[in-house]
Order: C-alpha cells, then sequence, then structure tokens
C-alpha cells in the first residue's frame, strides 16, 4: 500500500477527476493498459476521445499535482491500493467494472481476507437486529471478515457486533474517507479502526455522499466478499441492489425469513420466493456452503428458579412490559426487577425500550 510508482501516480490521478464516470476510467484502462501511456503526447489524442477535452485536461492538472495529493493522504493516514498493487483484493479483481483504486484506512491486510457481506434494511425490527448479530457474530468467530456499508440499520449492527468482540470488519464508504456518513456513525468509525478493521472507498477524500455513489459501493461490497447474507430488507432497501449484484458476480446468496406481515421482510421475503435456494435459516447453513467450520462457544449453564423459568417462557417467542410479567409471575414489582436485572446479567433477556422485555 501507498506505493508511489508512476502507474500509482497516475492511476490516483484519474480517480481525482470529478464527475468522470465508471466506464470511462475502465474505458482508458481498456483502450490502453499501460497506465504511463495515458500521459505520453504520443496517446494524447487517445486519451482525449476517450475521456473528452475536459476530463483530459483536468486528469493532467491532477496528475502535476498528485505528489502534494499523496502527501496530503499520508497525513490523514489514508492509503491506496491500486488494481496493480498485490494487496488488490483478489475477488474484486474478477468483476467486470472493478474499481481502479481503493482509498484505505487501517489494516490493508483485510482486502484479501476471506469476506462475506452483511447488509440490509436501515429500519430493522428486533427481529432482524437480532439476526443480524447473532450470525454475525458467528461469521467472526468463524474466521471470515464480515463486510458491510456501514449505513443506519443493519450495516452498522453488523460492524458493532463485530467491534464489541474486538473483531476486524471492512466499512466501504460512499464518500470519500473523511467524510463519516452518517455523521451519527463518527464512534463506529473509530471503533472499528481500533479493533483491527478498515474503512474503504473508492473516492478521493472530500467526496460527498451523492446518491448514485451508494449503488456504485454496493458492487464493492459484494465483490469483495463470497456471499452476500441478508437478514432482513424492505422492497426498496439498497441491499437488493447488492443482492442482485452478487448472483451477477457469482457470489453466494444468503436469506432469512421473515414475518410475512412485516414491510421489513418484504424485500427478503420476495428473494426467497425468486430464489429459494438461498434461504438459510442459522449460521451454519451459511458457514457449510461457504466451506469454512462453524466455532462451537462453550456457555455456562445458568441455572432457573421456578419464576425466572417463567419469565423466559412468557417471553418465547414476544416482548412483554413490566406489567404484564407482574402478572403472570405474581410477584411484587421489587421482586421481578431483582429476577429481570439478574436474567439480563446472565444475558438471557434484555430490555427493550419503553420498560418492554425480550429474550436476548
Amino acid at each position: 500500500m501507498n506505493k508511489k510508482t508512476p502507474e500509482a501516480k497516475i492511476i490516483v490521478a484519474l480517480t481525482q477527476v470529478e464527475e468522470l464516470s465508471l466506464k470511462k476510467k475502465r474505458d482508458i484502462l481498456s483502450v490502453l493498459p499501460n497506465p504511463t501511456d495515458w500521459i505520453s503526447e504520443k496517446h494524447s489524442k487517445t486519451v482525449e476521445k476517450v475521456l473528452g477535452d475536459k476530463h483530459k485536461t483536468e486528469f493532467l492538472t491532477k496528475y502535476s499535482l498528485i505528489d502534494s495529493t499523496m502527501e496530503e493522504m499520508e497525513r490523514k493516514e489514508v492509503g491506496w491500493v491500486t488494481y496493480y498493487d498485490e494487496e488488490y483484493p483478489p475477488l474484486l479483481r474478477e468483476i467486470h467494472d472493478f474499481p481502479l483504486v481503493l482509498y484505505v484506512k487501517g489494516n490493508v491486510s483485510l482486502l484479501t481476507s476471506d469476506c462475506i457481506a452483511v447488509v440490509g434494511t436501515r429500519t430493522p425490527t428486533r427481529y432482524g437486529q437480532k439476526v443480524c448479530d447473532s450470525f454475525t457474530h458467528d461469521f467472526s468467530r468463524a474466521g471470515l471478515t464480515v463486510v458491510s456499508g456501514f449505513a443506519r440499520g443493519v450495516d452498522s449492527v453488523a460492524h458493532k457486533a463485530c467491534v464489541t468482540t474486538d473483531s476486524p470488519t471492512i466499512a466501504v464508504f460512499a464518500a470519500g474517507l473523511d467524510v463519516c456518513y452518517p455523521a451519527e456513525n463518527r464512534g463506529l468509525y473509530e471503533s472499528i479502526l481500533s479493533s483491527g478493521g478498515a474503512v474503504i472507498s473508492e473516492y478521493p477524500l472530500g467526496t460527498k455522499p451523492l446518491q448514485y455513489h451508494f449503488p456504485e459501493r454496493n458492487r464493492i461490497i459484494s465483490g469483495l466478499s463470497r456471499g452476500v447474507f441478508l437478514p432482513e430488507a424492505t422492497l426498496k432497501s439498497g441491499s437488493l441492489i447488492t443482492a442482485r449484484l452478487a448472483v451477477e458476480q457469482g457470489k453466494e446468496l444468503f436469506v432469512v425469513p421473515g414475518n410475512i406481515n412485516s414491510p421489513e421482510s418484504e424485500g427478503t421475503n420476495k428473494l426467497l420466493q425468486e430464489m429459494p435456494h438461498a434461504l438459510v435459516i442459522e449460521s451454519e447453513d451459511v458457514l457449510s456452503r461457504l466451506g469454512v467450520r462453524a466455532v462451537s462457544v462453550d456457555t455456562e449453564v445458568v441455572e432457573l428458579n421456578i419464576c425466572e423459568t417463567l419469565i423466559v417462557e412468557a417471553l418465547h417467542d414476544k416482548e412483554l412490559h413490566f406489567e404484564e410479567l407482574l402478572e403472570i409471575t405474581s410477584l411484587s414489582a421489587g421482586e421481578l426487577s431483582t429476577m429481570l436485572m439478574n436474567l439480563e446479567i446472565n444475558g438471557i433477556i434484555e430490555q427493550t425500550g419503553g420498560n418492554f422485555y425480550s429474550l436476548s
């Protein structure tokens, strides 16, 4: 990473050209595979024909400033990996619309690790959050690097599941790496880096998260990964774009069925109608299809008394309010509070807000 070869300088300069489409960037690579030809007088007319006069002029201007541009990135601890570098992700290299450069902050070695993408709705239900958290923990324990898009909802749940266990994760940005979007994920950004993860983007520093960047980003999420896992998605969820890109790229697709009455599961349920082979109901289903061995976790057996057992059984398939649990157990408020606290400490139940409780 951070190799200042002539090819790297030229390619990085090209990515600095604003409003230059991905297609144009790939076109010049296919017409002139050797980047040093892009700045030679001999091929000047060819470059102008591919990029257009305006973009050719901007490219050459960016190239004349490339040393200071690279120095600025180094000051901000942002590196770069070009298509020609050995650190470039091998699976990403195989997709037809691969990015010429990945800007990286954090652990660059993750780019060549065994990855799985976890994506989904920005407004997950409690069910979707639990499924995402549980599966993601199992993926990380099995040695897979979890890749997601740093968005609100399922993406954030997946990244948080990794950082809480100090497992590395890759966040793919739809903006420059110095633009934290969404802003409320600033703490998550720092946690990803401090837990050995990486944040990456194909966009130069300062690039804003424009609407069309998100579907472009999605091809990188799926392209890095051996498979894509969707715990929950609406019909309009951008994660469905990632799912379809994964299929086009020849990747595995894993989808969890959801509540047929929940809008947050309409997208994933529709996917399962179209591709029933994508159905998974436990993390081992995913891992076995990828040929990865699941790692069992030894858990301490917790003995429950009669009332605690009654609480757990009552919460088997639903959330209940504190007042409802009072009625079910016939305990005093103080006694019930103590038992609920003990069950929370042991990781058996959790308070879900508004004095409601559910199984963890």
